[in-house]
């Protein structure tokens, strides 16, 4: 029996077709929810609430406009903007909703079959420069 040549653009195609089913099932059961302005940061052993979060940005803010020239100003904007973005994201939880395990195996195997396809493809050995010395 003669070996069939495998067309590296239908498994690439394939393996993406694959790799986008899978995480947008995936996607679709997951639940992401944010308590941001309801609840708490907690920082060492100290609890500060969200809404206090945005005091230090709009101090640095108004430091900032007094004094355009500070380089402390401008390391106190930058400090509490990570602040805030840490703040929403330590608030941020994810829920996987309630799924069968077959389902939930079947979305791992299109999204990590899927991607190994890819990768196949995009790592080919024969698809590589040659030597650049010509």
């Amino acid at each position: 029996m003669k070996k069939r040549k495998q067309n590296d653009l239908r498994v690439f195609l394939g393996g993406l077709a694959m790799l986008a089913a899978g995480l947008y099932w995936f996607m679709s059961k997951v639940t992401v929810t944010s308590s941001f302005f309801s609840g708490g940061l907690h920082l060492g052993g100290f609890s500060v609430n969200t809404g206090l979060i945005v005091v230090p940005f709009i101090a640095s803010i108004i430091w900032l406009f007094v004094n355009p020239d500070s380089f402390l100003a401008k390391i106190c904007v930058v400090l509490s903007v990570i602040l805030i973005i840490a703040a929403v994201i330590m608030n941020t939880s994810i829920y996987l909703r309630p799924t069968s395990l077959y389902e939930y195996l079947l979305m791992l195997v299109f999204i990590f079959g899927g991607g190994a396809m890819v990768l196949k493809v995009l790592c080919d050995p024969k698809y590589k420069d040659k030597d650049k010395d010509k």
